[in-house]
C-alpha cells in the first residue's frame, strides 16, 4: 500500500481518522468528543499539553515523570515514577511540588523548603 498522510471519513462506522503512512494512528468517532488513539501513544516534541476541564486519567499504566526507561527488576503497575532532573530551588508561589533526587523522593512547599518524603 503507497504511503498516505491525510484524513478519512469512514461513513459506515461514522468516525473522522487521521492516516499517517497507510496506518490509522487516531480517530474520532460520533459517540462522543473524544480522540482515539489506537496504538503508539501521543508524543509531543514542543509545547505541552494543557487540561482546561476534567481529570487526567492513567489507566492500567503509569505515570511517568522524566526520561522513560527500564525501571527496576519488575516493572511497576499503577505506579508513579519519576526519574531525576534538576530539583527546584526557591519559593513558589501557593504551591508544592514532588520530584527525584538521586535515589530519594523530595518534596518543596512553598516557602522553597524542600525535604524528603517519608
Amino acid at each position: 500500500m503507497p504511503a498516505r498522510r491525510g484524513f478519512r471519513w469512514d461513513q459506515g462506522n461514522s468516525r473522522l481518522e487521521v492516516q499517517v503512512d497507510g496506518t490509522i494512528a487516531a480517530r474520532f468517532d460520533d459517540t462522543g468528543s473524544y480522540l482515539t488513539v489506537p496504538a503508539g501513544g501521543i508524543t509531543v516534541t514542543a509545547g505541552g499539553i494543557t487540561i482546561t476541564a476534567g481529570d487526567v486519567q492513567v489507566v492500567a499504566a503509569n505515570l511517568r515523570m522524566g526520561a522513560s526507561e527500564t525501571f527496576g527488576t519488575t516493572q511497576p503497575t499503577s505506579a508513579a515514577v519519576f526519574k531525576e532532573g534538576t530539583a527546584p530551588v526557591g519559593a513558589i508561589t501557593t504551591s508544592s511540588g514532588l520530584f527525584a533526587s538521586s535515589s530519594v523522593l523530595r518534596k518543596i512547599i512553598a516557602n522553597g523548603t524542600a525535604s524528603d518524603v517519608g
